[in-house]
């Protein structure tokens, strides 16, 4: 940015955008950067839950403010509360692996945000399960649009253009009615199915399914991410013998697989500590147990 566009004033800023009219605040301009803009259109704000069961809510939070601060805040507040990371090792490395991608969830909450129908009064709810997300917020759906349209390349016809420029200037979403493709290109990255969108007269939901549930992961979580990651690693190696023949020394692991008995020890140390595996039983008789 140059020198002049840091020292704009607040008002040049939102002149620039578009937000005053007269010398007045628009709408959008309360709702993109006041710190309180329910006070004048309730409902400006996002709600998550985590579900054990459609009945059984467990827990929830509110996301409030100005939409500029609720954007990073709601994506954030999913991945470091309410989803749970696989851990698996490329090398020495610990790698983090989500049940859902999350550019594609950064780019559906802020469509979202983006593009909901504010005069509803009704706030975006994100519904976590152990094994789906859906974000549902009321929109206006463009009359002469289907779902296969909204699937496919189509161009960028956003309601609220005022909310949805801003964002784009503030590099939250793209300005070419890609963010649909972007979604589904990250869910196909990273191996999960593609979302499911549910469109009503003035709604819109999309669900993610994760690639495993929880409950099923279990041995998967530790080999198969690593697999796809570095296939020849260390780490990868080990827990490939002791997934067969869990009953073997550490030793006995590492001729298996050609290393040196301290490497292999190392590296089983690190994997115990960080919970990946764990020992069962004696030195003698125990075993080795993937977690």
């Amino acid at each position: 940015m140059d020198r002049k566009d840091v020292d704009a004033t607040n008002e040049q800023l939102l002149d620039s955008l578009n937000l005053l009219e007269n010398g007045q605040l628009k709408r959008a301009a309360i709702l993109l950067f006041h710190h309180n803009p329910e006070k004048w259109i309730p409902g400006a704000y996002v709600k998550i839950g985590y579900f054990e069961s459609d009945s059984e809510l467990r827990y929830q939070d509110e996301i409030h403010g100005s939409l500029i601060s609720q954007a990073d805040r709601v994506v954030d507040l999913i991945f470091t509360k309410y989803l749970k990371a696989d851990i698996s090792y490329r090398g020495v490395t610990r790698v983090e692996t989500y049940p859902f991608p999350k550019d594609a969830i950064r780019e559906a909450v802020f469509n979202a945000i983006a593009h909901k129908f504010y005069g509803a009064l009704i706030p975006i709810q994100i519904s976590v399960y152990a094994d789906r997300l859906y974000i549902a917020n009321d929109c206006i759906f463009p009359e002469d649009w289907t779902l296969d349209d909204l699937m496919g390349k189509h161009r960028s016809r956003p309601y609220n253009p005022l909310i949805a420029n801003t964002f784009f200037r503030a590099g939250f979403i793209e300005a070419w009615g890609r963010g649909i493709e972007k979604i589904k290109d990250s869910c196909k990255e990273a191996g999960n199915p593609m979302p499911e969108y549910t469109i009503k007269r003035e709604d819109i939901m999309v669900m993610f399914k994760s690639l495993v549930s929880h409950t099923d992961q279990g041995t998967n979580q530790a080999t198969n991410k690593t697999n796809q990651d570095d296939d020849n690693s260390v780490t990868t190696r080990i827990l490939k013998v002791i997934e067969t023949e869990p009953m073997l020394s550490q030793k006995k692991i590492a001729d298996i697989i050609g290393e040196k008995y301290s490497t292999v020890k190392y590296y089983m140390e690190s994997m115990k500590k960080s919970g990946v595996i764990k020992r069962e039983g004696s030195s003698q008789k125990g075993k080795w147990i993937i977690l």
